[in-house]
């Protein structure tokens, strides 16, 4: 393929060439155009080799990049081409990580017996497994059939035992480990006040706010996710992440309540509900937050290896809002306990019904895409329109867990789109994986 694209790409130099002599000899302008096309030249050989074979990108500093930025400017780790290769590099980026080591037995997965393919169509055409790859910039992909892998791919550099970056994913496990706390009564209730665990927060907006309501994302605050608006919270919040001023607890603190809103009425996805149940859980247990993951997720579904969290040096608490970065594999057995209500190989994780519930999607929340028939439940994505009770932990950028316990097949996804949220690559997304289902359950 590299001599192919690098082929074309010549044939196109040449013919731009024949073009630029034609406007020398022709116009004064010949020269200014002849900069211009060969510019544009540079870069379409450029893209194209980056596209056959992503270059190592060079170290980035995380203190240039301004948090306001962070997720759509030209220079941050989040964006093309760096994502490329620090969404499974994040270790080499100047922040504090927060280890969560494996122990004991590993839990077997199958390795492929026979190759695997499947044909999709989005919007009328249909493509290729491979196509699917290229087009939406996946960086892993990963399909188990109960513990057969039935297809596994790296791209952009990374292997078998890279780490990758999920983003918002994190946030299904954090809601796993509250139903953990639940069942071992370091939690009493879901309908919990979230004062009642950090009563520091009692002048903030969570002093009117559950525990349910924040694993359902209504909590009611004011606040106003938009990555493309330097006046919304998401800067304030960007801030912490980069510079650790403030600390999550000071930033939580400071939240003010929507008085036009009651808690528990209104779907509003923010980073802030789930890092407030992250410190709930800390409070609760005694314990930092990437040991209980450890103690109770980790070490139980038998990974295959280490995982971490990162946080800014001066960032004194733990993100528990979306910042894993684990193997393909191990995300992979954290999909199989979730499928198999809760337990992998012996080793009971949480509870079944912790599943279901969590798995149900509120009835105050509408489906964030009509089209995809999608609810929210504790923390996790729900297909309301299916018969499967297929299920998802998404992340910006193109990060998935999908679930689907009918056909017992888990399918995780790591890519590194162009922007942190594209309807039509959830879209085709949802295509490809129903293909990927339809093939397998054959």
């Amino acid at each position: 393929m590299d001599f192919i694209l690098l082929g074309a790409t010549l044939i196109f130099f040449g013919l731009c060439l024949a073009l630029f002599s034609r406007y020398i000899l022709t116009a004064h302008r010949g020269a200014a155009i002849m900069i211009k096309y060969l510019a544009f030249i540079m870069l379409t050989v450029t893209y194209a080799a980056n596209a056959s074979k992503p270059q190592s990108v060079p170290t980035m500093d995380i203190h240039k990049i301004k948090p306001s930025e962070l997720l759509i400017g030209p220079y941050s780790y989040f964006v093309p081409p760096y994502s490329y290769y620090y969404f499974h590099h994040i270790d080499k980026l100047d922040f504090k990580l927060d280890w969560i080591r494996r122990a004991g037995n590993i839990y077997p997965l199958k390795e492929p017996t026979n190759s695997f393919t499947t044909n999709y169509t989005y919007k009328k055409h249909t493509y290729t497994l491979n196509e699917y790859m290229k087009r939406n910039a996946v960086t892993g992909f990963l399909v188990l059939k109960d513990n057969q892998i039935i297809y596994e791919r790296y791209f952009h550099g990374a292997d078998q035992h890279s780490r990758f970056l999920t983003n918002s994913v994190g946030k299904s496990i954090t809601s796993t480990l509250v139903g953990i706390a639940i069942e071992d009564g370091k939690i009493k209730s879901v309908d919990d006040p979230v004062i009642k665990y950090l009563p520091e927060l009692n002048a903030s907006g969570f002093n009117r706010v559950t525990l349910k309501q924040a694993l359902e994302m209504a909590t009611g605050l004011a606040l106003t996710y938009n990555p493309y608006d330097p006046h919304s919270s998401t800067q304030q919040f960007h801030t912490a992440v980069l510079t650790g001023v403030p600390s999550f607890t000071n930033l939580l603190k400071s939240l003010k309540a929507n008085p036009k809103i009651k808690p528990g009425t209104l779907f509003d996805y923010e980073n802030e509900n789930t890092q407030a149940l992250g410190l709930v859980i800390e409070k609760a247990v005694g314990m930092p937050f990437n040991e209980y993951l450890q103690e109770k997720i980790w070490k139980k579904i038998g990974a295959q290896s280490d995982a971490f969290l990162y946080r800014a040096k001066a960032q004194r608490d733990q993100p528990a809002y979306g910042v894993l970065s684990a193997t393909l594999r191990d995300y992979g057995r954290f999909g199989l306990m979730i499928m198999n209500g809760g337990s992998l190989g012996g080793n009971r994780v949480v509870g079944p019904s912790w599943i279901k519930e969590a798995a149900t999607p509120a009835k105050f929340a509408k489906p964030a895409d009509e089209n995809e028939g999608l609810g929210y439940g504790y923390q996790w994505w729900i297909y309301t329109d299916n018969n499967d009770r297929i299920f998802k932990a998404l992340g910006i950028f193109g990060q998935i867990i999908y679930i689907n316990p009918t056909k017992h097949i888990v399918i995780i996804e790591t890519s590194a789109w162009q922007k942190p949220e594209d309807d039509m690559k959830w879209a085709e997304s949802s295509k490809v994986m129903d293909a990927i289902v339809a093939t397998v359950s054959r």
